[in-house]
């Protein structure tokens, strides 16, 4: 089963029922300062980006799933925002450019099983980020993934649409099986999906963004102004390039 093949169909209608894409556009805006170019890794099906990338120059969108790129192709497309996308690793681009800002959102950085695979993207991240440009992503906290949802079954129906969602913690990876009913005029249609997020603490991500090169980091709970807290559930980072004065 591969993530994301056929839950892309159902994914926007699912994920804006828990996030705020405009509240978080917002947040992020108010914090960047270039529109030279905008990068978001993990990009999903574009919600985020066709918000942002209005604002900039060029977008590049980079996501493992070409179904989920495809739609977020043709939202920005529709809106006329010109773009780039690549189906790549997120920790794994390289486009020899930089970019005013890069983003990384709704626990993205979580489905990065290997601390190795964390330390490379934000060494490419630091590479292709433009003096005074910010990195703004969030991540699953620990107490999210052990706490809420390690070992606990879901079940969610609604008219069109049934799906149960079973998960399986074990040495500080998720494993989580879906298995989505969408209703197809008179029958249901089955989609099964695996996914994977490793927990990933606080200080283990600030260790390897500092051992990238960044200097000024700053983290709160979700895309607000509170301070992370024993039960934050989404950990948002905002990281600066800091300007070369030498």
């Amino acid at each position: 089963m591969d993530s994301y093949l056929g839950f892309s169909t159902i994914y926007d209608e699912l994920i804006k029922e828990d996030i705020n894409y405009e509240e978080i556009a917002d947040f992020i805006l108010k914090e960047s300062r270039g529109t030279k170019g905008y990068l978001d890794l993990g990009c999903g099906t574009g919600i985020l980006a066709s918000l942002l990338g209005k604002h900039f120059d060029e977008t590049y969108l980079v996501d493992q799933s070409s179904d989920m790129l495809t739609l977020a192709e043709e939202k920005l497309s529709v809106l006329g925002i010109r773009h780039q996308s690549f189906a790549i690793s997120m920790s794994a681009f390289n486009f020899g450019r930089t970019f005013s800002l890069i983003t990384s959102s709704i626990d993205a950085v979580n489905y990065l099983l290997e601390d190795e695979e964390v330390e490379a993207l934000f060494e490419r991240v630091y590479g292709h980020l433009d003096e005074d440009g910010v990195f703004i992503f969030d991540i699953n906290s620990p107490y999210k993934l052990r706490q809420i949802l390690g070992n606990h079954d879901f079940v969610y129906t609604k008219e069109d649409l049934a799906y149960t969602w079973e998960n399986f913690l074990e040495d500080d990876v998720l494993e989580m099986y879906l298995n989505f009913f969408i209703k197809k005029g008179v029958l249901y249609e089955r989609v099964e999906e695996v996914h994977y997020e490793r927990v990933h603490t606080q200080e283990k991500i600030l260790f390897l963004l500092r051992k990238a090169g960044f200097k000024e980091v700053r983290t709160c709970d979700a895309y607000g102004n509170e301070l992370v807290g024993k039960e934050t559930e989404r950990i948002t980072f905002v990281v600066r390039k800091e300007v070369n004065n030498g």
